[in-house]
């Protein structure tokens, strides 16, 4: 057998003067007489299995084991004396781990692996081996020294582990599916609620129908709060909230929080203003929209809870270089039993026993916070007040300026659309939904067209002109994302149509795929009327506007038809079976009757007033000559031509009369219902 250097970490046995041998190995050497004395009772009381292999004799048998071999395999000393270790593999032992053991016995080199082993009753176990030569003092090798474990337990609990931790993975992920699913589905038809309650209060109503509606729509905004807190609470706890670093403009932060919660202040009489620090810089780099939405649930906590006097921001810089944000209110105050749960899910902390809110806010405000890098406390006072405030670790944008010491909110006025004009078309396979945003965009003045899905949408953009699409994203036969990319592919303007998703798709990242799939931006569902429209505004106003079609002296019909009866099947299947006929002969009285009084009238300012009325309601009952002459005439109106809006005032009885003889007749309305339902259901 050829001498070689012994590897550094191989045992090795030596001899002395005495002829006493030493097993030097991995930290230091033990003295025995031969391979008896201590080294043999060392070895024999090893809780490990340890065998020695001779590869001096054929087949490199065993010539030495342990008993806690024995007692690991069942294998007795004359079971296993004289036997290469093979006998121990069987079925289920891997193939490669026997061939790295083989591959490192033939070079004489230690080597660690775990590998199925059976026992002597046929038992499986999974055994660690570390298997290492042994050299003489020359550095010939003359032995193989192994040392066993069995590890099955260990190897069972981690297999345990691994598939708890599969489970648990998959069961986020189907709760995470679980709320994008839920949060569409819940989204979609309180989308259609909010609208419809929208609409409801622009009609007369009087003061007991008023409030009533005004509670619904309260109570949706409320569930529609609740289901953005769920959302956001399970992205934090699935670790799939990100947080921005970007610069913004404090100030602005500021003014969004103070001009969204004037309306409810002003309501109360409660002051709301916010003061900042002159140290600070006009810009920051942070992530705006989550410290708004921390700052903006302060507030409006606080707002909530006060019933007199003040609710104040305070933005101030902190000596460590952090940012303080306080919401500071003269409310009712919080008893300190409950300031111990505050920022606990669920939890709710209103001293007067009234519930309100899903107690999910404060919690998420908290975890928010956290994840900017923050702290948040509360100091308050039963009867005086309390202060909410928050650390924030923002870097400064040098030379950026100062940010204004005080702020107030500012009324925001709402100009009406009156004059708005554009062709959309409203991709929606809801009818609901379908509805409620056509009869918003038909009342501002646009002319709508419907698709009931991708495919219809993407050749009804084909084969017409239109100034804006509003694509939902989940319809059937195809997508909203599919129907854009066909869209996308046409070839010159219609190519490049202006596409909005209005989805209830709120999830981390689907406002992402709008943009991939060529969308121009993205409106989560529900949508209120004023968003709506600024949406639509926004896009159409920054388009060059096409030439306006003139409404003939004496035909307005030629230009745009009389009746437009899809949206009118549209209104019937909202209101339901047997009204419309109801509808339609109130619609003809009122509509008669605010002729005549345009007629009587010399002021224009009140003509242009009828003139819209008659137009919103043209527009809901699908009279679209009708409606398109009422906007005529109260631009004219509202730009001053005289001659202008007496000419159409001259054709509008002739016109109107056309279009109520264009309904259908109550009879044959009843007709259709029936054919529709034979059985009346």
């Amino acid at each position: 057998m050829t001498s070689r250097a012994p590897p550094l970490d191989a045992p090795r046995i030596t001899r002395d003067a005495g002829g006493n041998a030493f097993l030097e190995g991995f930290d230091g050497a033990v003295t025995a007489a031969g391979l008896g004395g201590v080294l043999a009772l060392a070895i024999a009381a090893a809780p490990t299995g340890i065998t020695v292999a001779d590869p001096a004799l054929p087949d490199c048998p065993l010539v030495f084991m342990n008993p806690a071999f024995t007692r690991m395999t069942g294998y007795s000393p004359e079971d296993v004396l004289g036997r290469n270790c093979r006998f121990l593999q069987g079925r289920g032992t891997e193939k490669e781990s026997v061939r790295a053991l083989r591959l490192a016995v033939a070079a004489a080199k230690p080597i660690t692996l775990e590998f199925t082993n059976h026992r002597k009753d046929g038992r499986r176990f999974v055994n660690e081996l570390r298997m290492a030569p042994v050299l003489d003092e020359a550095g010939q090798l003359i032995a193989y020294i192994g040392i066993q474990h069995d590890v099955t337990a260990r190897k069972r609990a981690e297999r345990e582990a691994a598939k708890a931790r599969r489970a648990a993975e998959r069961a986020n992920q189907e709760k995470s599916d679980f709320l994008a699913f839920m949060s569409h589905e819940v989204r979609t038809p309180l989308h259609g609620v909010m609208g419809t309650l929208s609409l409801l209060l622009d009609t007369a109503l009087d003061a007991e129908q008023r409030a009533f509606a005004e509670t619904a729509q309260r109570s949706g905004a409320t569930l529609l709060h609740t289901v953005n807190e769920l959302l956001d609470l399970s992205r934090i706890e699935a670790g799939k909230l990100g947080i921005h670093a970007d610069p913004f403009a404090l100030a602005d932060v500021v003014k969004d929080v103070l001009d969204l919660l004037a309306p409810a202040a002003a309501e109360k009489g409660v002051e709301l203003s916010a003061s900042l620090d002159h140290l600070l810089p006009g810009q920051l780099i942070g992530d705006p929209g989550r410290i708004r939405q921390v700052l903006m649930n302060l507030a409006d906590n606080a707002v909530k809870f006060t019933h007199r006097g003040s609710v104040e921001l305070r933005i101030a810089a902190l000596p460590d270089g952090h940012v303080g944000f306080a919401v500071t209110d003269t409310g009712i105050g919080i008893p300190t039993r409950l300031r111990q749960t505050l920022f606990t899910r669920f939890a709710q902390a209103d001293p007067a026993g009234e519930q309100i809110g899903s107690g999910l806010g404060l919690a998420i405000c908290k975890r928010l916070v956290a994840l900017m890098g923050g702290q948040i406390a509360v100091d308050s006072t039963v009867g005086r007040g309390s202060t909410f405030f928050f650390d924030l670790p923002l870097a400064h944008v040098p030379e950026s300026g100062t940010p204004p010491t005080r702020m107030a909110p500012q009324p925001v006025l709402v100009q009406p659309l009156g004059g708005a004009h554009g062709r959309i078309l409203l991709a929606e396979d809801g009818k609901a939904n379908q509805l409620v945003a056509a009869t918003i965009l038909r009342k501002a003045g646009y002319t709508v067209e419907l698709a009931r899905d991708g495919a219809e949408a993407a050749a009804a953009a084909e084969s017409s002109d239109y100034d804006l699409i509003l694509m939902d994203v989940r319809m059937p036969l195809m997508d909203g994302y599919a129907a854009t990319r066909a869209i996308r592919a046409l070839h010159g303007p219609r190519g490049r149509v202006p596409i909005l998703a209005m989805t209830a798709s709120v999830m981390p990242g689907d406002a992402e795929l709008c943009t991939e799939a060529g969308m121009d931006g993205h409106l989560p569902k529900p949508l209120g009327r004023a968003e709506l429209l600024a949406a639509v505004h926004r896009v159409l106003d920054a388009r060059p506007r096409r030439p306006r079609v003139a409404i003939p002296e004496a035909e307005p019909g030629a230009t745009a038809p009389l009746l437009d009866r899809e949206t009118l099947e549209e209104l019937r299947s909202a209101v339901g079976p047997g009204r419309l006929p109801r509808l339609i002969s109130v619609f003809t009285a009122e509509t008669k009757e605010r002729v005549r009084r345009m007629h009587a009238l010399t002021d224009p300012q009140r003509i242009e007033d009828e003139a819209h009325s008659l137009k919103a309601a043209a527009a809901t009952f699908g009279a679209i000559a009708l409606r398109d002459a009422a906007r005529a005439l109260e631009e004219a109106c509202h730009s001053g031509e005289p001659a202008s809006w007496r000419r159409i005032l001259d054709v509008l009885p002739g016109l109107a009369e056309r279009s109520i003889a264009a309904f259908p007749p109550p009879r044959t309305e009843a007709r259709a219902r029936h054919d529709r339902d034979p059985k009346g259901h």
